[in-house]
């Protein structure tokens, strides 16, 4: 009987501590996605790009960008072509603001996170955009493509 006891009650705290550990990690996801907090930004849209595959650590989302924009971050590997992968910035309407390549700062040769710099200079009478990073695909096949937006004011 004293067995049976124990055995639940470890089956009861295993539970509670995942209830929460899920609780804690979905709070923290929410934040991260808001683009309020001074955190990295990470792809919010679960249909597009995983945030395994790309962090960018600036700009942050919905900051105040001005030229030259530094743009730094991490991406997988798989995202690089000659170590190197588009971003552009556009207005709210989707124009072309400015374009360039981000260029990997080490090893682009495999599928873990590569850090990336880049640097657009730019002139704009638009208030607000976005930065966009797309993965390089020179296959020019769909299932290949993958991008972020990312939300900044001018």
């Amino acid at each position: 009987m004293k067995k049976s006891y124990f055995f639940w009650g470890i089956i009861i705290i295993i539970l509670v501590v995942a209830a929460v550990l899920a609780f804690n990690s979905r709070q923290k996801n929410s934040s991260l996605f808001s683009g309020s907090s001074n955190r990295p930004f990470f792809p919010s849209d679960p249909t597009s790009v995983k945030a395994s595959e790309i962090i960018v650590n600036h700009p942050l989302a919905n900051e105040v960008v001005k030229s030259p924009l530094i743009i730094s971050g991490q991406a997988k590997g798989t995202w690089f072509f000659e170590a190197s992968m588009p971003i552009k910035l556009e207005d709210v309407s989707g124009q072309l603001i400015a374009s360039s390549y981000a260029q990997a700062q080490s090893d682009w040769m495999t599928d873990q996170l590569v850090p990336f710099k880049a640097t657009l200079y730019f002139f704009t009478n638009a208030s607000s955009g976005y930065l966009v990073i797309s993965k390089d695909n020179p296959s020019g096949l769909p299932q290949n493509d993958a991008s972020i937006k990312i939300p900044v004011n001018f």
